[in-house]
Formats: structure tokens, sequence, C-alpha cells
């Protein structure tokens, strides 16, 4: 596929997005440094790096299998173990959306014990039905974009999530496989919050899928926004000789809140659904898509879907909202990424018609 970005036009907006996911916009005091850390590493922009590698493998084979693995059990006081938190599930979603409309990939997701229901449910506020992964087959081989996801329940214990990443990878033969805020064990196998508590209960265990992957060659990207997310291993060292906060936990463990596995393509952004909404814009304007990114509209439909089918906000509350943020900033930021899309937008705004160009 010809990009009709040039290479260095390609650079610019990978910066651009880059530098618009990691703005510290709710003052957590992590993402400015981590993000550094991470694009040191890469040697430029993350969303490139994570782009330009999911883009080979993607127009390489049609009909492709990414796996999306989101879903972050909250853990809330009086809710059960299995409800998930408003971040992560939107941006796989919304990433779902455009490599099965841009590219005709088949996304499978993979989410915790019993977050499958709500998974689909959120789904559907983005018009995406959910099917087997025989019908999102089907649908590819027809059509000349997929409309639906295939939504797959890790287990909690290890021996079994290790044999259905088996069964998984065998009879997928995925591509690439991409974790949004999904969290990850630290150096003791225990899982935590940013709180230091122990949130293993109910957690996917998705770590042997993450290796099995990485021995077969499958494409592996980690996005998260704190430091106890997959992928962040990639950085571990760092992050605990930069935040000696995350050094210990509150729990019996005695260990750190970071998360020791690595990704080959590490996404660090001030929110993870914002890591995943850069590398959609990207991925859909490189490839001369920019109908297939997210929208503003689609964020608020996405968010309010979300707090419908049962994830909960940071607060308590389901709400609108993720990482603290309400849903008019996350449809702001998303706004900014669809201009971008039409990279670079400045050309299109001299000829007056830039404001109809772009998805509401």
């Amino acid at each position: 596929m010809q990009s009709p970005l040039t290479d260095a036009q390609r650079a610019s907006l990978a910066d651009a997005i880059d530098r618009l996911m990691s703005v510290d916009v709710p003052g957590r005091g992590f993402v400015a440094d981590a993000y550094a850390e991470a694009r040191r590493l890469a040697g430029g922009p993350l969303v490139r790096q994570a782009g330009d590698a999911l883009l080979a493998r993607l127009e390489a084979r049609r009909g492709a299998v990414v796996l999306i693995a989101t879903g972050a059990t909250a853990q809330r006081p009086g809710l059960p173990d299995h409800i998930g938190e408003m971040d992560g599930p939107p941006g796989a979603l919304a990433l779902a959306r455009t490599l099965g409309l841009a590219f005709g990939a088949l996304p499978v997701l993979v989410t915790d014990p019993r977050q499958g229901t709500m998974l689909s449910g959120a789904a559907a506020s983005l018009g995406l039905y959910t099917f087997s992964h025989a019908d999102l087959r089907l649908q590819a081989s027809r059509m000349p974009h997929v409309s639906a996801i295939a939504v797959v329940e890790m287990p909690d214990d290890d021996a079994a999530a290790r044999e259905q990443s088996e069964r998984l990878v065998a009879s997928l033969d995925p591509v690439a496989l991409i974790a949004i805020e999904k969290a990850g064990r630290n150096e003791k196998g225990v899982f935590h919050n940013s709180y230091k508590d122990d949130t293993s209960a109910g957690k996917a265990r998705l770590e042997p899928l993450f290796d099995l992957c990485a021995a077969r060659g499958v494409l592996t990207i980690g996005i998260g926004d704190g430091g106890n997310e997959l992928g962040m291993g990639s950085i571990r060292d760092f992050i605990l000789g930069r935040f000696e906060h995350m050094r210990s936990c509150n729990c019996p463990c005695g260990g750190s809140i970071v998360a020791e596995q690595k990704a080959d393509v590490l996404l660090v952004a001030t929110v993870s659904n914002w890591g995943a909404y850069g590398l959609t814009a990207y991925l859909a304007a490189v490839a001369g898509k920019p109908y297939a990114a997210h929208s503003p509209e689609r964020e608020r439909q996405l968010l309010r879907g979300c707090a419908t089918a049962g994830y909960v906000h940071v607060d308590g509350f389901r709400t609108s909202a993720a990482d603290g943020l309400p849903e008019d900033i996350h449809a702001a930021f998303v706004a900014l990424l669809g201009c971008m899309t039409f990279w670079p937008p400045l050309q299109f705004g001299r000829m007056g018609i830039l404001a109809d160009m772009l998805a509401k």
C-alpha cells in the first residue's frame, strides 16, 4: 500500500501525536519521565514505532488476527472483582474498529473472566457486533471491511491461561498482540493498582500469552500510563530508579508495583486510552483513510456505552469519564487527533475546507 504521506510527513505526524498524548493533563507526575525513557529506547516517536511495525504485518496478510488485551479490574469496595475500569476498553474498541474498517483485520479482544459480556455491550456503542472467530473470518473473506470483534476471556489461573494461550495462538495465528491498560505482575508474581494494593483476584493471566507470542515472532505492544501495565517491564529499572514510591507495595508480597512483562514496543501515554487513540490516528492517516479514525462523537458514545455496560470510573461512579477526566476532555483530545489525520491540516485550513472534512 502506498501511503499518501512522505516519510518526513509520517515522522512529523508521529511526533505531533506523541507530544499530544504525553501531555500531563491530570498532573499525575509519571508520564513525562516514563515517556521520555520509552522514546529514548525507541529512538523516535512511539506511535510510529508501533504503527509501522503493525502496518508491515497487516499489509503482508489480509484478514490477519490482531489480539487486543484489555480490562483492568477495578476492585472497588462493594463491587464484584470482575468489574473493569473505564480506561482500557474504550481504547481497545476504538483500535479494533479502525483495524477492521481500514485493513480488514480480525480484532480478537482478550479480557478478564466475566468481563466478556461487558466488553461486547460496550462494543455495540461503536456499532460493532460480537462474532465467533470463524464468523469474523467469513466476514473478512466476503466484505471489504470487518464490522465486528470476537471476545475471549482469559482464565485467572496460570495453568489454564497457559493452555488457552497455546490454543489461541495455534488456532488464530495472530500477527500482533496489543495490551491496553492491562495489569501485569510484579517480580513476586502479584498484581497491584496505583494505590499499591494487591489486585490479583479475578485478573486474567496474560504473561503466558505474551511469552508465547514473543517466542513465535508475533509483534507485542504494551500501552500503559502508570507503570503497572503489561509492557512496562521494558523500562522497569528506570521507573524504579526514578519513582521511589513505586518500589514497595502495601501488600504482604513486599515487592514493587511495576510490571515485569516486556513488549517489543512500549507506548506510554497520559491515559492508556489516549495511547490507543494516538495509534489509531496514525494508522488511519498513514493508510490514507482518515474516516477510519476515532471521532469526538464516537468517543462520547463509547464512554457512555462502557459506563452502561458496567465499567466503573476511578471515582466509583458509573460515569462517562476515564482516569479522572470527564467526557469533554477526552472528546477534545480525540478532536485534535482527528484534525491530525489530515496531515498537515494547515493546507486544508488555508483552503477553507478543513472544518467540513473533520469527523464530528
